[in-house]
Protein backbone atom coordinates (compact mmCIF):
# COMPACT_ATOMS: atom_id res chain seq x y z
CA UNK A 1 0.00 0.00 0.00
CA UNK A 2 2.78 2.48 0.89
CA UNK A 3 4.59 1.55 -2.32
CA UNK A 4 1.50 2.52 -4.32
CA UNK A 5 1.05 5.80 -2.43
CA UNK A 6 4.70 6.73 -2.96
CA UNK A 7 4.57 6.23 -6.72
CA UNK A 8 1.20 7.99 -6.95
CA UNK A 9 2.89 11.08 -5.49
CA UNK A 10 5.67 10.84 -8.08
CA UNK A 11 3.19 10.42 -10.96
CA UNK A 12 1.12 13.40 -9.83
CA UNK A 13 4.23 15.57 -9.44
CA UNK A 14 5.53 14.80 -12.94
CA UNK A 15 2.09 15.30 -14.47
CA UNK A 16 2.05 18.81 -12.98
CA UNK A 17 5.56 19.57 -14.27
CA UNK A 18 4.70 18.48 -17.81
CA UNK A 19 1.38 20.36 -17.73
CA UNK A 20 2.89 23.62 -16.42
CA UNK A 21 4.20 24.91 -19.84
CA UNK A 22 0.75 24.47 -21.40
CA UNK A 23 -0.92 26.21 -18.45
CA UNK A 24 1.65 29.01 -18.63
CA UNK A 25 1.14 29.76 -22.32
CA UNK A 26 -2.65 29.72 -22.00
CA UNK A 27 -2.41 32.10 -19.04
CA UNK A 28 -0.32 34.52 -21.12
CA UNK A 29 -2.70 34.23 -24.05
CA UNK A 30 -5.63 35.09 -21.76
CA UNK A 31 -3.85 38.24 -20.59
CA UNK A 32 -2.69 39.30 -24.06
CA UNK A 33 -4.74 38.26 -27.12
CA UNK A 34 -1.84 39.04 -29.47
CA UNK A 35 0.25 36.17 -28.06
CA UNK A 36 -0.21 33.00 -30.11
CA UNK A 37 0.04 29.35 -29.06
CA UNK A 38 3.52 27.93 -29.71
CA UNK A 39 4.18 24.18 -29.74
CA UNK A 40 7.88 24.89 -30.17
CA UNK A 41 8.00 26.66 -26.82
CA UNK A 42 6.13 23.78 -25.14
CA UNK A 43 8.38 21.11 -26.66
CA UNK A 44 11.43 23.07 -25.56
CA UNK A 45 10.10 23.16 -21.98
CA UNK A 46 9.24 19.46 -22.11
CA UNK A 47 12.75 18.63 -23.28
CA UNK A 48 14.13 20.53 -20.30
CA UNK A 49 11.73 18.71 -17.94
CA UNK A 50 12.70 15.34 -19.44
CA UNK A 51 16.29 15.92 -18.32
CA UNK A 52 14.98 16.21 -14.75
CA UNK A 53 12.86 13.10 -15.24
CA UNK A 54 15.89 11.02 -16.27
CA UNK A 55 17.88 12.38 -13.31
CA UNK A 56 14.99 11.54 -10.99
CA UNK A 57 14.68 7.97 -12.31
CA UNK A 58 18.41 7.31 -11.90
CA UNK A 59 18.34 8.75 -8.39
CA UNK A 60 15.22 6.86 -7.31
CA UNK A 61 16.01 3.41 -8.72
CA UNK A 62 19.83 3.35 -8.63
CA UNK A 63 21.31 5.84 -6.18
CA UNK A 64 18.83 5.60 -3.32
CA UNK A 65 19.23 1.80 -2.97
CA UNK A 66 23.00 2.39 -2.70
CA UNK A 67 22.42 4.81 0.18
CA UNK A 68 19.49 3.22 2.02
CA UNK A 69 20.17 -0.50 1.54
CA UNK A 70 23.94 -0.77 1.15
CA UNK A 71 24.73 2.26 3.39
CA UNK A 72 27.42 3.57 1.00
CA UNK A 73 27.09 7.30 1.64
CA UNK A 74 30.30 8.31 -0.16
CA UNK A 75 29.39 6.44 -3.33
CA UNK A 76 25.90 7.93 -3.24
CA UNK A 77 27.19 11.52 -2.92
CA UNK A 78 29.74 11.12 -5.72
CA UNK A 79 27.22 9.62 -8.11
CA UNK A 80 24.60 12.26 -7.21
CA UNK A 81 26.99 15.10 -8.03
CA UNK A 82 27.95 13.35 -11.27
CA UNK A 83 24.28 13.05 -12.27
CA UNK A 84 23.66 16.74 -11.50
CA UNK A 85 26.67 17.85 -13.54
CA UNK A 86 25.67 15.58 -16.42
CA UNK A 87 22.15 17.01 -16.45
CA UNK A 88 23.54 20.55 -16.41
CA UNK A 89 25.88 19.78 -19.33
CA UNK A 90 23.07 18.21 -21.38
CA UNK A 91 20.96 21.31 -20.80
CA UNK A 92 23.84 23.50 -21.98
CA UNK A 93 24.36 21.45 -25.14
CA UNK A 94 20.66 21.59 -26.02
CA UNK A 95 20.09 25.32 -25.69
CA UNK A 96 20.42 27.95 -28.50
CA UNK A 97 23.96 29.30 -28.82
CA UNK A 98 22.83 32.95 -29.33
CA UNK A 99 20.22 35.07 -27.67
CA UNK A 100 18.54 36.39 -30.80
CA UNK A 101 15.73 33.82 -30.70
CA UNK A 102 14.75 34.73 -27.17
CA UNK A 103 15.04 38.45 -27.85
CA UNK A 104 12.79 38.19 -30.88
CA UNK A 105 10.16 36.51 -28.73
CA UNK A 106 10.59 39.18 -26.04
CA UNK A 107 10.30 41.96 -28.60
CA UNK A 108 7.07 40.51 -29.93
CA UNK A 109 5.61 40.45 -26.42
CA UNK A 110 6.78 44.04 -25.82
CA UNK A 111 5.12 45.18 -28.99
CA UNK A 112 1.88 43.59 -27.84
CA UNK A 113 1.90 45.96 -24.86
CA UNK A 114 2.10 49.54 -26.18
CA UNK A 115 3.08 51.10 -22.88
CA UNK A 116 5.96 48.73 -22.24
CA UNK A 117 7.05 49.07 -25.83
CA UNK A 118 7.25 52.88 -25.60
CA UNK A 119 9.56 52.50 -22.57
CA UNK A 120 12.00 50.04 -24.01
CA UNK A 121 11.78 50.23 -27.82
CA UNK A 122 14.38 52.20 -29.73
CA UNK A 123 13.72 55.02 -32.24
CA UNK A 124 15.28 54.48 -35.59
CA UNK A 125 17.12 57.47 -37.05
CA UNK A 126 17.44 58.22 -40.70
CA UNK A 127 21.03 57.02 -40.91
CA UNK A 128 20.19 53.57 -39.58
CA UNK A 129 21.22 54.24 -35.98
CA UNK A 130 19.07 53.72 -32.86
CA UNK A 131 18.62 55.90 -29.80
CA UNK A 132 16.33 56.15 -26.78
CA UNK A 133 12.99 57.99 -27.26
CA UNK A 134 13.29 59.66 -23.84
CA UNK A 135 16.31 61.70 -24.95
CA UNK A 136 16.88 61.25 -28.69
CA UNK A 137 19.25 64.23 -29.08
CA UNK A 138 21.74 63.48 -26.31
CA UNK A 139 21.67 59.69 -26.08
CA UNK A 140 24.56 57.82 -27.53
CA UNK A 141 23.59 56.18 -30.83
CA UNK A 142 23.31 52.40 -30.71
CA UNK A 143 24.41 50.27 -33.61
CA UNK A 144 22.66 47.00 -34.44
CA UNK A 145 25.14 44.11 -34.21
CA UNK A 146 25.00 40.35 -33.67
CA UNK A 147 24.68 39.27 -30.07
CA UNK A 148 27.60 37.45 -28.48
CA UNK A 149 27.32 33.74 -27.61
CA UNK A 150 25.92 32.86 -24.23
CA UNK A 151 28.33 32.11 -21.38
CA UNK A 152 28.92 28.54 -20.19
CA UNK A 153 27.10 29.02 -16.87
CA UNK A 154 23.86 30.82 -17.53
CA UNK A 155 20.46 30.98 -15.81
CA UNK A 156 19.31 27.80 -17.58
CA UNK A 157 22.21 25.78 -16.24
CA UNK A 158 21.68 27.10 -12.71
CA UNK A 159 17.99 26.20 -12.90
CA UNK A 160 18.87 22.70 -14.18
CA UNK A 161 21.43 22.13 -11.42
CA UNK A 162 19.45 23.42 -8.45
CA UNK A 163 16.18 22.03 -9.83
CA UNK A 164 17.77 18.59 -10.01
CA UNK A 165 19.15 19.06 -6.50
CA UNK A 166 15.69 19.92 -5.17
CA UNK A 167 14.19 16.92 -6.95
CA UNK A 168 16.74 14.56 -5.39
CA UNK A 169 16.15 16.06 -1.95
CA UNK A 170 12.39 15.69 -2.37
CA UNK A 171 12.82 12.12 -3.60
CA UNK A 172 15.00 11.25 -0.60
CA UNK A 173 12.53 12.82 1.85
CA UNK A 174 9.53 10.97 0.39
CA UNK A 175 11.48 7.70 0.30
CA UNK A 176 12.58 8.02 3.94
CA UNK A 177 9.04 8.87 5.03
CA UNK A 178 7.50 5.81 3.39
CA UNK A 179 10.40 3.62 4.58
CA UNK A 180 9.66 4.69 8.14
CA UNK A 181 5.99 3.85 7.60
CA UNK A 182 6.89 0.42 6.20
CA UNK A 183 9.24 -0.18 9.15
CA UNK A 184 6.46 0.66 11.60
CA UNK A 185 4.07 -1.72 9.87
CA UNK A 186 6.74 -4.44 9.72
CA UNK A 187 7.48 -3.97 13.42
CA UNK A 188 3.80 -4.38 14.25
CA UNK A 189 3.71 -7.63 12.27
CA UNK A 190 6.91 -8.82 13.98
CA UNK A 191 5.49 -8.05 17.42
CA UNK A 192 2.33 -9.93 16.51
CA UNK A 193 4.33 -12.90 15.21
CA UNK A 194 6.48 -12.92 18.35
CA UNK A 195 3.37 -13.01 20.53
CA UNK A 196 1.86 -15.76 18.41
CA UNK A 197 5.08 -17.74 18.60
CA UNK A 198 5.25 -17.37 22.36
CA UNK A 199 1.66 -18.57 22.75
CA UNK A 200 2.20 -21.45 20.33
CA UNK A 201 5.37 -22.41 22.15
CA UNK A 202 3.66 -22.43 25.50
CA UNK A 203 0.78 -24.41 24.04
CA UNK A 204 2.68 -27.04 22.06
CA UNK A 205 6.42 -26.98 22.58
CA UNK A 206 6.54 -27.22 26.36
CA UNK A 207 3.32 -29.14 26.85
CA UNK A 208 2.10 -31.28 29.76
CA UNK A 209 3.43 -34.42 28.08
CA UNK A 210 6.97 -33.02 28.18
CA UNK A 211 6.63 -32.05 31.82
CA UNK A 212 5.14 -35.40 32.70
CA UNK A 213 8.14 -37.28 31.31
CA UNK A 214 10.61 -34.85 32.87
CA UNK A 215 8.97 -35.05 36.30
CA UNK A 216 8.89 -38.85 36.07
CA UNK A 217 12.62 -38.83 35.38
CA UNK A 218 13.19 -36.50 38.33
CA UNK A 219 11.09 -38.81 40.53
CA UNK A 220 13.30 -41.74 39.55
CA UNK A 221 16.41 -39.72 40.35
CA UNK A 222 15.20 -38.91 43.87
CA UNK A 223 16.12 -42.40 45.08
CA UNK A 224 19.08 -42.98 42.74
CA UNK A 225 20.77 -39.59 42.74
CA UNK A 226 19.05 -37.02 45.00
CA UNK A 227 21.54 -34.28 44.22
CA UNK A 228 21.00 -34.75 40.50
CA UNK A 229 17.23 -34.62 41.04
CA UNK A 230 17.54 -31.29 42.85
CA UNK A 231 19.70 -29.91 40.06
CA UNK A 232 17.21 -31.03 37.43
CA UNK A 233 14.36 -29.26 39.23
CA UNK A 234 16.38 -26.05 39.24
CA UNK A 235 17.13 -26.45 35.53
CA UNK A 236 13.45 -26.98 34.77
CA UNK A 237 12.50 -23.84 36.68
CA UNK A 238 15.12 -21.80 34.80
CA UNK A 239 13.75 -23.06 31.54
CA UNK A 240 10.20 -22.06 32.40
CA UNK A 241 11.38 -18.66 33.63
CA UNK A 242 13.06 -18.08 30.27
CA UNK A 243 9.88 -18.96 28.36
CA UNK A 244 7.58 -16.88 30.56
CA UNK A 245 9.68 -13.73 30.95
CA UNK A 246 12.05 -13.65 27.97
CA UNK A 247 9.81 -15.17 25.30
CA UNK A 248 7.85 -11.94 24.84
CA UNK A 249 10.87 -9.62 24.46
CA UNK A 250 12.13 -8.36 21.11
CA UNK A 251 15.77 -9.19 21.81
CA UNK A 252 17.57 -11.13 24.52
CA UNK A 253 21.29 -11.77 25.15
CA UNK A 254 22.82 -14.62 23.19
CA UNK A 255 24.14 -16.15 26.41
CA UNK A 256 20.61 -16.50 27.78
CA UNK A 257 19.32 -18.17 24.62
CA UNK A 258 22.25 -20.60 24.57
CA UNK A 259 21.73 -21.37 28.26
CA UNK A 260 18.09 -22.17 27.56
CA UNK A 261 19.11 -24.42 24.66
CA UNK A 262 21.60 -26.28 26.86
CA UNK A 263 19.03 -26.73 29.64
CA UNK A 264 16.56 -28.18 27.16
CA UNK A 265 19.11 -30.70 25.93
CA UNK A 266 20.05 -31.71 29.49
CA UNK A 267 16.42 -32.35 30.37
CA UNK A 268 15.91 -34.37 27.21
CA UNK A 269 18.96 -36.53 27.97
CA UNK A 270 17.08 -37.97 30.96
CA UNK A 271 14.55 -39.60 28.64
CA UNK A 272 16.93 -41.61 26.45
CA UNK A 273 19.34 -44.51 26.87
CA UNK A 274 22.97 -44.80 25.82
CA UNK A 275 21.89 -45.70 22.28
CA UNK A 276 21.16 -42.02 21.69
CA UNK A 277 24.31 -39.96 21.21
CA UNK A 278 23.76 -36.27 21.87
CA UNK A 279 26.56 -33.76 21.35
CA UNK A 280 26.33 -30.01 21.92
CA UNK A 281 29.16 -27.78 20.72
CA UNK A 282 28.85 -24.33 22.30
CA UNK A 283 31.39 -21.48 22.47
CA UNK A 284 33.21 -21.18 25.77
CA UNK A 285 32.87 -17.39 25.74
CA UNK A 286 29.87 -15.68 24.15
CA UNK A 287 30.01 -12.06 22.96
CA UNK A 288 27.52 -9.52 24.28
CA UNK A 289 25.20 -9.75 21.30
CA UNK A 290 21.43 -10.05 21.11
CA UNK A 291 18.92 -11.98 19.02
CA UNK A 292 15.16 -12.67 19.07
CA UNK A 293 14.12 -15.21 21.74
CA UNK A 294 13.14 -18.82 21.05
CA UNK A 295 14.73 -18.72 17.61
CA UNK A 296 16.75 -21.96 17.81
CA UNK A 297 14.70 -24.24 20.02
CA UNK A 298 12.26 -25.07 17.21
CA UNK A 299 14.94 -26.92 15.25
CA UNK A 300 16.25 -28.74 18.33
CA UNK A 301 12.77 -29.82 19.41
CA UNK A 302 12.08 -31.21 15.91
CA UNK A 303 15.39 -33.10 16.00
CA UNK A 304 14.46 -34.85 19.26
CA UNK A 305 10.94 -35.52 18.07
CA UNK A 306 11.75 -37.00 14.66
CA UNK A 307 15.40 -38.08 14.89
CA UNK A 308 15.40 -40.38 17.94
CA UNK A 309 14.61 -44.10 17.99
CA UNK A 310 14.52 -46.41 21.02
CA UNK A 311 15.20 -49.44 18.81
CA UNK A 312 18.38 -48.39 16.98
CA UNK A 313 21.41 -46.15 17.28
CA UNK A 314 20.49 -42.46 16.97
CA UNK A 315 22.35 -39.19 17.22
CA UNK A 316 21.81 -35.44 17.47
CA UNK A 317 24.63 -32.97 16.89
CA UNK A 318 24.07 -29.32 17.81
CA UNK A 319 26.58 -26.52 17.20
CA UNK A 320 26.58 -22.77 17.82
CA UNK A 321 29.25 -20.42 16.47
CA UNK A 322 29.63 -16.64 16.34
CA UNK A 323 31.51 -14.91 13.54
CA UNK A 324 31.48 -11.18 12.67
CA UNK A 325 28.33 -10.52 14.72
CA UNK A 326 26.52 -13.36 12.97
CA UNK A 327 25.15 -16.51 14.55
CA UNK A 328 25.96 -19.77 12.78
CA UNK A 329 23.67 -22.51 14.09
CA UNK A 330 23.66 -26.15 13.00
CA UNK A 331 21.53 -29.11 14.02
CA UNK A 332 22.05 -32.56 12.49
CA UNK A 333 20.17 -35.70 13.48
CA UNK A 334 19.66 -39.27 12.32
CA UNK A 335 16.51 -40.50 10.60
CA UNK A 336 15.21 -43.81 11.98
CA UNK A 337 14.24 -46.46 9.45
CA UNK A 338 11.00 -46.92 11.37
CA UNK A 339 9.98 -43.56 12.86
CA UNK A 340 8.36 -43.85 16.24
CA UNK A 341 4.86 -42.61 16.82
CA UNK A 342 4.69 -39.56 19.00
CA UNK A 343 1.75 -38.16 20.88
CA UNK A 344 3.40 -34.74 21.07
CA UNK A 345 1.94 -32.11 18.82
CA UNK A 346 4.16 -30.26 16.42
CA UNK A 347 5.60 -26.87 17.10
CA UNK A 348 5.57 -23.77 14.94
CA UNK A 349 6.64 -25.64 11.82
CA UNK A 350 9.29 -24.67 9.31
CA UNK A 351 6.89 -22.56 7.27
CA UNK A 352 6.11 -20.28 10.21
CA UNK A 353 9.80 -20.15 11.12
CA UNK A 354 10.64 -18.97 7.59
CA UNK A 355 7.95 -16.29 7.80
CA UNK A 356 9.39 -14.99 11.04
CA UNK A 357 12.92 -14.94 9.61
CA UNK A 358 11.75 -13.01 6.53
CA UNK A 359 9.98 -10.44 8.70
CA UNK A 360 12.97 -10.01 10.97
CA UNK A 361 15.85 -10.08 8.48
CA UNK A 362 14.35 -9.83 4.96
CA UNK A 363 17.22 -11.02 2.71
CA UNK A 364 19.93 -10.92 5.39
CA UNK A 365 19.66 -14.53 6.57
CA UNK A 366 20.33 -18.05 5.31
CA UNK A 367 18.27 -21.11 6.25
CA UNK A 368 19.48 -24.31 4.63
CA UNK A 369 17.79 -27.71 5.09
CA UNK A 370 19.33 -30.93 3.82
CA UNK A 371 16.87 -33.80 4.05
CA UNK A 372 18.94 -36.86 3.12
CA UNK A 373 18.00 -40.53 3.27
CA UNK A 374 19.48 -41.22 6.71
CA UNK A 375 20.17 -37.76 8.11
CA UNK A 376 18.41 -34.43 8.49
CA UNK A 377 20.48 -31.26 8.80
CA UNK A 378 19.54 -27.62 9.39
CA UNK A 379 21.95 -24.67 9.18
CA UNK A 380 20.98 -21.12 10.07
CA UNK A 381 22.96 -17.90 9.57
CA UNK A 382 21.44 -14.71 11.06
CA UNK A 383 22.84 -11.30 12.11
CA UNK A 384 22.86 -10.20 15.74
CA UNK A 385 22.76 -6.77 17.35
CA UNK A 386 25.05 -5.22 19.90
Amino acid sequence: MNFRKEHTIYTFMWALLYASPVVNIYTRMAGNPKITFSWGEIFHAWAFTSIWLVMFAIHNFLLLPILLRKRKTGTYLCLSVAILLAGTFINYMGRPKHRHVDEIRMEEEWKADSIAYERVAAVRLGDGRYCSPQNPMHSKPLEFRPIDPLPMLGPGELVAFFGGLLLMGMNLGVKLYFMSQRDLERQKIIDKKNLEQQMEYLKYQVNPHFFMNTLNNIHALVDIDPERAKTTIVELSKMMRHILYDGGKKLIPLSREVEFLDLYVQLMRLRYSNKVHISVNLPKQLPELKLPPLMLIIFVENAFKHGISYREESFINISVEVENKRLLFGCRNSKPTQPQKSNEKGGMGLQNVRQRLELLYEDDYTLSINDAEKTYEVTLDIPMQS
